[in-house]
């Protein structure tokens, strides 16, 4: 039987097609999936109205979407399946910074340029890169993905 993440943001659920779980040391692999539906839009409301959406994800079979890749994540102590990453402060586009603060920044250990952006890194008293746990969720049998046309 397949296990799914489902984590809820305001009105919407992502959800996350859960796999090679090893229980006894509380790790996984997990990709993110979506349910592709037509909604039936009736103009109305701020712009259109969606009838019957929640029966329309429901009936939907849940595909791993595009362009996304399988990532470990880890069980806390309180049953939470998350993972850990570094805490960006600030992401700026490159275009826009001139050649001789970007030549300060390719030494800096708590920057980083990624295609056209530089990322800048929240350190702590150390001078290490803060981390933070990223709550997904707990596992489910079914896939909660959800998406409000409602706004």
């Amino acid at each position: 039987m397949k296990k799914y993440i489902n984590k809820r943001i305001y009105t919407d659920v992502e959800s996350y097609l859960v796999t090679e779980i090893d229980e006894v040391k509380g790790t996984a692999m997990a990709v993110e999936v979506e349910k592709r539906i037509k909604p039936k839009m009736i103009p109305g409301g701020f712009a259109a109205h969606c009838p019957d959406l929640q029966r329309e994800f429901a009936e939907a079979e849940p595909v791993i979407r595009k362009g996304a890749k399988a990532f470990p994540i880890k069980r806390n102590k309180d049953g939470i399946w998350g993972f850990k990453h570094e805490v960006v402060a600030l992401a700026l586009p490159v275009a826009g910074m001139t050649e001789e603060w970007l030549e300060s920044k390719k030494n800096d250990p708590n920057a980083e340029i990624k295609g056209a952006y530089i990322y800048l890194y929240e350190t702590t008293k150390t001078g290490k890169r803060k981390t933070t746990f990223e709550k997904l969720g707990t596992l489910s049998d079914t896939c909660g993905y959800f998406y409000d046309y409602n706004f």
